[in-house]
């Protein structure tokens, strides 16, 4: 039973990492739409809720792509190496 708390341990472990890295990529995702639109000198003159909109657009496009849905790969990929561990140690 030794490998349950092992598993319990590592899932905690994963959800930490998968969130922390979950709010890095967010953050460069949004600095990187904020400084496309400040260096874009066709941009100068318009309002800030423009600027806000085009942000909050970019990041809801983020939201929906496939970089955010990569994030799973934390949890699958050990999650398989685990279990195929488990199965080589015991039955072969």
């Amino acid at each position: 039973m030794g490998w349950l708390r092992l598993a319990f341990v590592m899932y905690v472990a994963l959800t930490i990492i998968y969130f922390l890295t979950s709010i890095y990529s967010r953050s460069v995702r949004r600095e990187k739409l904020e400084k496309g639109w400040d260096t874009d000198p066709s941009k100068e003159g318009i309002p800030p809720a423009e600027r806000t909109a085009f942000i909050e657009a970019g990041m809801q496009a983020y939201d929906k792509g496939l970089k955010k849905r990569l994030l799973w790969l934390i949890y699958v990929v050990p999650t398989i190496g685990f279990l195929t561990t488990i199965y080589f140690i015991n039955w072969h």
